[in-house]
């Protein structure tokens, strides 16, 4: 038989050469057998094993080197209860074995992730006497360098094995010395998001930067110089295949620093064309309700005008009038789209009044008036259950509201009343009085707005007030 290894001369030297060996394995491809080589050969040790315990109890050997021969089974056969007693313990043994030649053998723990022991790594060396404490200090400093080997390996197994399994494609994006940009890292998603390898992203990122429009690739450009750490980007962007198909993308990264001080982005990129894809047709599909439903309201309200021909176009004209002056209030255009609707149907409610009440040619009686001012409750509820995206129904409510609470039909005061509403109150008052009435001819632009100068801030909102007198006065609106 060959003479006992001798234990290094150099313990240190031994530990660094382990850490610099272990630091260059990443992954778990030949990992036990590498592992018990190297006990081997930087420890001296003459069998170097490593075991793990089944699911049902029993002990299974991993590799045993030298490889080639029964050693394993007789180390194994040997050390089954030992080893079976360092699993439940969590503690080293340092015992004699007989294989059947009589050997130190030392048996060790090793944990997986800080967790309880995963694995039992032996170390046998031809002697009776067991191990020194010098020599069990040595193999516990190596197992402790196994076990942070082995969690990093695990750790970057589990990052690797999510990365390439999740349909979003993970990336690094490094700074090159050029100015330009370079992909570190590109994880399998790269094929599902680009319809390319991570190998072909790596070696040339101008494959994905040469795909977007302009304007997207300056807003990225412009994105990746943010100098400050810890910056974040979200960008959607349109990339052109290398097929030709387009691809809506969305980017979130965020800012950090590389080793030798460049600008390093970590992000994910996601291919959410399908997502895009089905907001345009949620889009589409909303345009076409809402020209249905509008085109509805519409024919309504020219029923009620066709029921009132001497005020035929009032709510037209009222609604143009309201606009404009939401537009020059400075309001948002899907804010100055429902004012114009809402002013569009604002008298609605009168649809209950016979229409000979409406068309009566001059000064109403009292009961008959009163009948008439309820048309704008009668508007609320023929409207209050219709899902209109702007507060249609409550604007027709309040179209007839003064600042200081004499309007009807709640006498709603001041900022209770809705910006929408006040807009459309001056709009139907100077529309009122400016044309032709049943009851009158018309007065003219100028006494309507004589009217609203009169009671600006005390029936009317002083800021539409000055709106409508600018747009007459100074702009030289027209009724049409």
């Amino acid at each position: 038989m060959n003479e006992p290894r001798p234990l290094p001369a150099n313990p240190i030297d031994a530990v660094v050469r382990s850490a610099q060996y272990l630091a260059g394995l990443v992954s778990y491809v030949d990992l036990w057998p590498q592992l018990a080589r190297l006990i081997c050969n930087f420890f001296g040790a003459d069998f170097a094993a490593f075991a793990a315990r089944q699911a049902d109890g029993q002990i299974r050997l991993l590799h045993c080197e030298p490889a080639g021969t029964d050693a394993g089974s007789r180390l194994i056969a040997a050390a089954g209860e030992l080893t079976a007693t360092v699993f439940d313990s969590g503690f080293l043994a340092n015992e004699t074995l007989l294989l059947p030649e009589p050997y130190a053998t030392v048996l060790l723990p090793l944990g997986r992730e800080r967790r309880r022991t995963g694995y039992v790594m032996l170390a046998a060396h031809r002697g009776e006497s067991p191990l020194s404490r010098e020599s069990l200090d040595l193999y516990l400093a190596l197992a402790g360098l196994i076990e942070t080997t082995l969690d990093r390996i695990a750790s970057q197994h589990r990052f690797v094995s999510m990365a390439d399994n999740v349909p979003e494609l993970l990336f690094q994006l490094v700074a090159g010395p050029g100015g330009g940009w370079r992909f570190a890292y590109a994880s399998g998603g790269a094929r599902a998001v680009l319809g390319l390898s991570p190998e072909a992203l790596m070696a040339d990122a101008e494959v994905l930067f040469g795909g977007l429009a302009a304007a997207d690739r300056q807003a990225l450009s412009t994105a990746l110089a943010a100098p400050q750490q810890g910056a974040r980007m979200h960008l959607a962007l349109g990339w052109t295949a290398p097929d030709g198909s387009l691809r809506h993308l969305a980017a979130n990264a965020m800012l950090s620093w590389g080793e030798e001080g460049g600008a390093v982005w970590d992000g994910v990129l996601e291919d959410i064309s399908e997502q895009v894809r089905l907001q345009e047709e949620s889009r589409r599909n909303l345009l076409r309700l809402n020209k249905s439903m509008e085109d509805a309201i519409q024919a309504v309200a020219a029923t009620i005008e066709k029921r009132d021909p001497y005020t035929a176009g009032h709510q037209r004209r009222v609604a143009e009038l309201a606009a404009q002056l939401a537009t020059a209030l400075g309001l948002p255009e899907d804010v100055i789209h429902g004012i114009r609707l809402t002013a569009s149907i604002h008298d609605i409610g009168k649809i209950h009044v016979p229409a000979e009440i409406l068309a009566f040619p001059g000064k109403l009686p009292d009961l008959e008036f009163a009948l008439v001012r309820c048309h704008p409750e009668v508007g609320y509820e023929i409207l209050k259950n219709v899902d209109f995206p702007w507060p249609v129904a409550e604007m027709v409510y309040q179209h007839h509201e003064h600042l200081d609470g004499s309007g009807y039909p709640r006498g709603l005061t001041g900022d209770k009343i809705m910006l929408g509403a006040r807009i459309i109150t001056v709009a139907d008052v100077v529309e009122a009085i400016a044309l032709y009435r049943p009851y009158r001819p018309g007065l003219g632009v100028e006494a309507a707005l004589a009217e609203i100068e009169q009671n600006r801030g005390r029936y009317y909102d002083p800021a539409v007030v000055d709106a409508c007198l600018r747009l007459f006065r100074q702009d030289g609106y027209q009724f049409t």
